[in-house]
């Protein structure tokens, strides 16, 4: 079987990198002879990360290698059994380093050249931006009946496909998660993700995140620094610049997979293991926060986007989400409090576990379906 893939990957996004490897890994577990072509931003380096073959999306940019694009995807498609859209937030018509009409068109047109080249598609894992068109809406409406089966992170994202989408949650819940040996007894320490913001957002959520990690540290805490996105490609996206220009001097910098050359499968069970060593972590990016309380480490969720609150709330954990304009005596209460629930957080965690059996679920109904 092969398998066709369509995201934004490559573009050193550890949270894109970990939804790509957690659909390869299910379909893996279906098919272990399936094969895989990804279709991405950066090819070279989806086929260093994953070890899979991977090509350029087929974009109208213009320049002389637009028309071998076209061609080498209209091939790739052709010899696929089956195209996965997502996972991740692919559909977006406003993004600051995407003007209007952002990828919808790209979309539209991918999955118009797989059904030319009798390929089937299935939205997998895949959401929509907030903050849509009319124009836009109808064009997701048009995606989604084209499609042979559409699963979606969240019921805001079923809502712009129609009936015949269902809610499967974030494919990330189905990344196995390694054995985490036990603690020894040790300085309590906290991790936070922050990701670069708006200039009227990011001043004050940083005086927050300051104000409150001076408190946790006369608490006896450390601090460690989980840098979940380098940026290649996007403007505005590396994570490593909050860390050098502001946490550098009160707390490490923890060891990132993207970092070592390698394929992700030989650096991601090392990072899990290390963002399981926190008791507390206070995270923007969503990946940072999922992948935390997977691991049933106590998580203040910042909700940047209302992606992130938005997946607090199915899992029950809305009292721990808070706003980016959030005050620092508020934040520390609010993390003091999500220290001390513990074991609600390792609730949540079987929570994730059994949302994943329905993601994985919903890959091998794609993949069945092929057989019919």
């Amino acid at each position: 079987m092969r398998v066709g893939i369509v995201g934004w990957f490559g573009s050193d996004n550890l949270g894109d990198e970990m939804l790509l490897r957690s659909l390869i890994t299910c379909v893996r577990a279906a098919e272990p002879q399936a094969s895989f072509v990804v279709l991405c931003p950066d090819p070279q380096r989806v086929a260093q990360l994953h070890e899979v073959d991977s090509i350029h999306m087929p974009t109208l940019r213009g320049g002389p290698g637009t028309r071998e694009r076209q061609s080498t995807a209209q091939k790739a498609l052709r010899e696929c059994d089956v195209l996965c859209i997502g996972p991740g937030t692919v559909f977006q018509e406003r993004s600051h380093n995407l003007p209007w009409p952002g990828t919808l068109p790209l979309f539209a047109r991918i999955v118009g050249m797989a059904r030319a080249a009798g390929t089937p598609v299935a939205v997998t894992g895949a959401a929509v931006r907030e903050g849509g068109t009319p124009l836009g809406k109808q064009l997701l409406r048009g995606i989604g009946a084209a499609c042979t089966a559409v699963g979606v992170r969240d019921a805001r994202s079923a809502g712009y496909f129609g009936r015949s989408a269902r809610v499967i949650g974030d494919m990330a819940y189905t990344l196995p998660l390694p054995a985490v040996p036990p603690q020894p007894f040790h300085q309590p320490r906290f991790g936070v993700s922050m990701r670069p913001l708006a200039d009227g957002v990011e001043g004050p959520l940083l005086a927050a995140i300051h104000g409150c990690g001076e408190r946790l540290r006369a608490d006896g805490w450390t601090g460690q620094f989980l840098s979940m996105a380098y940026g290649r490609g996007a403007q505005g996206e590396n994570d490593t610049t909050i860390y050098e220009r502001e946490f550098s001097r009160v707390m490490e910098l923890a060891p990132s997979p993207l970092d070592t050359g390698g394929p992700l499968s030989a650096s991601l069970d090392r990072w899990l293991v290390t963002l399981a060593g926190n008791q507390l972590v206070l995270g923007t990016r969503l990946h940072a926060a999922l992948l935390a309380v997977a691991l049933g480490v106590p998580t203040v969720a910042i909700a940047y986007e209302r992606k992130v609150n938005d997946a607090f709330v199915d899992l029950g954990l809305e009292r721990y989400v808070v706003q980016p304009d959030v005050d620092a005596a508020t934040l520390y209460r609010v993390a003091a409090e999500t220290a001390a629930a513990r074991d609600e957080f390792q609730k949540a965690a079987l929570r994730v576990a059994d949302q994943g059996a329905v993601s994985r679920s919903f890959v091998e109904s794609v993949l069945r379906g092929l057989k019919k």
